[in-house]
């Protein structure tokens, strides 16, 4: 019987290559110089849900790293020094309720099942954050991918910005930043490729960026 599990692990092996590993670990290098930094202090606990390969938590500067994912194959890519439960959303040990400075997400909340199961990660990122703490979601936006958004076959529940924005208030969240058009929808769009590219694409105004299709979302607790 093929799992979910399974399925995860299976599409993520298909969907990137071995080749594309350097060059989505230098984009990730750029995204962390010139946005997330901001957001994480070096002494910070940082816990990415959904972290596939542990692009994110390899680059960012922090304290205590904690990667969450079911895929079995996050563990052997992760890296040093990040701590992996392999273990869903709503399954992290209440252990850690209170403790997390940083909740991270990238391109997770559309593989749920339901928006039900997206509010209760939300919900569940509340409770783990300590207060004051900050949610960091990187979100594929419908509104922009329109049927593109469908080209990935784990991909369950369609979001654009103003859902997304309606359900971190309805869980308490204080929304400090919202950027509609904040990437290209893929890695595999011709733009940006390569970090040079990418520096340059954020430093056009977010209003006007070209084949925009994800959206960024920071958020306070409390």
């Amino acid at each position: 019987m093929i799992t979910g599990m399974h399925i995860l692990q299976s599409c993520y092996r298909r969907r990137f290559s071995q080749r594309e590993y350097p060059i989505r670990a230098s984009l990730w290098q750029v995204l962390w110089d010139e946005v997330f930094r901001h957001w994480v202090s070096p002494g910070d606990t940082v816990m990415d849900i959904g972290a596939g390969y542990g692009e994110f938590l390899r680059v960012a500067r922090a304290k205590h790293k904690i990667a969450v994912d079911i895929n079995p194959d996050t563990g052997k890519h992760a890296g040093k020094g990040i701590t992996v439960l392999a273990v869903s959303a709503e399954r992290i040990p209440k252990i850690y309720n209170g403790t997390i400075d940083t909740i991270f997400m990238s391109n997770f909340l559309e593989h749920l099942p339901t928006k039900d199961a997206c509010m209760a990660v939300l919900g569940r990122s509340w409770e783990l954050l300590r207060p004051g703490g900050t949610l960091i979601i990187m979100q594929p936006n419908i509104d922009l991918t329109r049927e593109r958004y469908w080209d990935f076959i784990d991909h369950t529940i369609a979001l654009n910005d103003r859902s997304v924005l309606e359900a971190l208030g309805v869980c308490g969240f204080r929304v400090v930043r919202s950027v509609r058009r904040f990437l290209p929808y893929t890695t595999k769009s011709w733009l940006p490729m390569y970090p040079s590219l990418l520096r340059l694409y954020l430093r056009i105004p977010s209003g006007i960026r070209p084949f925009a299709g994800q959206s960024l979302f920071i958020a306070i607790k409390g």
